[in-house]
């Protein structure tokens, strides 16, 4: 959709930047390698995003304009389009070398907030839309079908058969798994670097690691998007947006769990090992000393 895709666009790009964390570290005081994993990071980019990402958006637009823009428009100028594509290009640019700079600059947690609030907007656009009926656009299959405020089973089950929910299947089918693809060969491929490696020197497993991340998505993310939307339904526009944000700073606090848990699965070697794993890494060493 027209209204979600700039915050996703966004979100790929900042993603796509955190991936590249370990590599930046192993790189750190090393200008013209930072520069090459910048570069190589923001084409891989750059490439899903036109090669993939816009042209099935445009497809969308074309082929269902009126579910594409949350029925506002009935059709798309094609003016409209040009400016749209262009505008995702930018969103993802943006996104992926904000992040990379915060990454250079060692705000590691100012970096995954890129992510993380990137896909909150996501969520709050889908869910609630700028009236409250976001989720029932997306499911409208017509303009009238979200004149209620939640969808009959007869409606869900007639949008699982229309032709926009198998289009957004099988577009699904081809996009996700290229955008994991992506984050996990800048995650684990590198520029001069054979992989990186955790805390303990275990080669850190991409899937591993993009499972985590899809976790936060799914979890946090999407858990503030919809107590989001339930705030400002319950207790109206002033009132559910101030106790959000009051929520909302808790939960994005940099000493909070949703901190410590993003800095882990950016950087693993940045948080310290836990007591178990120390003292049997001690013990480990003196057994080797002792060898000596």
């Amino acid at each position: 959709m027209l209204q979600i895709d700039p915050f996703w666009s966004y979100g790929i790009g900042a993603g796509c930047a955190l991936a590249t964390a370990t590599r930046l570290r192993d790189a750190h005081g090393d200008g013209p390698r930072q520069e090459a994993i910048r570069d190589r990071g923001l084409l891989a980019t750059l490439l899903f995003m036109g090669v993939l990402f816009i042209p099935m958006g445009m497809w969308l637009a074309t082929r269902f304009p009126g579910w594409e823009t949350m029925y506002a428009w009935r059709a798309i100028p094609p003016w409209a389009l040009a400016a749209f594509s262009a505008s995702l290009v930018v969103c993802a640019t943006a996104g992926y070398l904000l992040t990379h700079g915060l990454l250079v600059r060692g705000k590691l947690w100012g970096a995954c907030l890129q992510f993380v609030v990137a896909y909150i907007a996501v969520f709050c656009t889908l869910i609630h839309g700028w009236d409250g009926t976001g989720l029932r656009r997306f499911l409208a299959t017509a303009p009238a079908a979200f004149t209620s405020l939640t969808p009959s089973t007869a409606e869900l089950s007639q949008w699982l058969r229309s032709p926009i929910a198998e289009t957004l299947f099988w577009m699904g089918l081809v996009l996700i798994p290229a955008l994991l693809a992506v984050n996990v060969r800048l995650r684990t491929g590198g520029v001069g670097t054979s992989g990186t490696r955790g805390a303990r020197g275990a080669p850190v497993d991409g899937l591993d690691l993009v499972r985590r991340a899809m976790l936060v998505i799914l979890g946090p993310c999407l858990a503030l998007a919809v107590a989001a939307s339930l705030a400002v339904t319950v207790f109206g526009a002033l009132l559910g947006s101030a106790a959000w944000t009051a929520l909302a700073v808790t939960v994005l606090h940099p000493r909070s769990a949703l901190a410590a848990v993003s800095r882990r699965i950016v950087l693993p070697a940045a948080c310290p090992p836990r007591r178990e794993e120390a003292s049997e890494e001690a013990s480990g060493g003196q057994h080797r000393h002792a060898g000596r």
